[in-house]
């Protein structure tokens, strides 16, 4: 009787003693070792499988294995192992799930789920690290910038000046004006370097801040009118601010540098259990965010920083109608920093 509810068992079983060759095989072993109870009663468990996984396996701890078939082909599997009470001979009876068939067990179904949330926090924590990480060296890079280049064209500058008050001839005067004129414009561009990698409203004061601040930027250098609907309830936390301020960045950039646009509205909402951004623009539409060119990768940047959130991002646009950029990403993102702020 025993014998028949063993081999008529719904999952692959395989005993083995206690020198790991097998003793006896239910009918779905059978099938999924594709050898005969004939062929596989007598075996050692190398033969059956990549690795012993009796030393890391139990009755509700399965681990993942590769089972070896006849044609050399290895099987993913899972496999669970429970050792017979009261049997002093050391049988150890396996349960064995191929991964990709019809019917894994509710053991091997609850580790797939762990394994899974495994990695889903896993990929949080490694996006987490990725941005305070980028956002430390742009401040590193601002400091550098500051504390060395912005100091040599000042004091550039400074001797500019002092040239100034000893010459006569107005040529003089006039190349020295053009100078000066170019020792100010790179001032200004490097201040401006320094605000963009590290804008010192984003992490003081918050997301809606920074984001008027970027609007005000786009409209002095590009003559629109700008409008920032901040709906948030909440502050997102430090690493989902940097995201979604990154990626906010990208967009607003692309309208002034594309879109040929008179007006730019960005919302800033919540939803879903995550912050839902949107970037609109009255420009020529789809000609301006068409399938990014070789060497333009802002909008494969933006795609990809929303899906390793576990978000997404949308682009909507037609000829003349304008574009119209969203992306969400879930709160789960707010992964607090490792090692002080950025």
């Amino acid at each position: 009787m025993y014998w028949q509810a063993f081999r008529a068992a719904p999952e692959a079983l395989i005993v083995l003693d206690a020198a790991g060759v097998v003793r006896l095989a239910s009918t779905a072993a059978e099938t999924l070792f594709r050898r005969s109870t004939a062929d596989l009663v007598g075996r050692r468990v190398d033969e059956l499988f990549v690795t012993d996984p009796r030393s890391g396996a139990g009755p509700d701890r399965p681990i993942t294995a590769e089972a070896l078939l006849p044609d050399g082909r290895q099987l993913p599997v899972d496999v669970r192992a429970r050792t017979l009470e009261g049997d002093p001979s050391g049988l150890v009876v396996l349960a064995v799930d191929d991964q990709y068939g019809p019917g894994p067990s509710r053991a091997t179904l609850e580790q797939r789920v762990a394994r899974l949330l495994q990695l889903g926090q896993e990929q949080g924590e490694l996006l987490g690290d990725l941005i305070l990480n980028q956002e430390r060296e742009r401040a590193r890079i601002a400091a550098g910038v500051h504390d060395d280049s912005l100091q040599v064209i000042t004091a550039a500058m400074l001797r500019v000046q002092q040239l100034r008050r000893r010459l006569r001839d107005p040529d003089d005067l006039e190349i020295l004006g053009r100078l000066e004129e170019s020792l100010v414009n790179a001032a200004e561009r490097l201040r401006r370097l320094i605000f963009d990698f590290r804008p010192p409203k984003l992490q003081d004061d918050g997301l809606a801040p920074a984001t008027r601040d970027l609007l005000d930027g786009l409209a002095a250098d590009h003559d629109l009118a700008v409008q920032l609907q901040d709906r948030l309830t909440a502050e997102p936390a430090l690493p989902t601010r940097l995201l979604l301020y990154r990626m906010l960045q990208e967009a607003v950039a692309n309208v002034g540098k594309h879109a040929d646009a008179d007006r730019c509205t960005v919302v800033l909402s919540e939803q879903d259990g995550g912050y839902l951004v949107r970037v609109v623009d009255d420009g020529v539409g789809a000609a301006a965010f068409g399938e990014p060119e070789p060497g333009h990768l802002g909008i494969v940047l933006m795609r990809e920083r929303a899906a390793l959130a576990g978000g997404w991002f949308r682009i909507a646009s037609a000829p003349g109608s304008g574009t119209t950029v969203t992306f969400w990403v879930p709160r789960g993102a707010d992964l607090q920093s490792k090692g002080g702020s950025p």
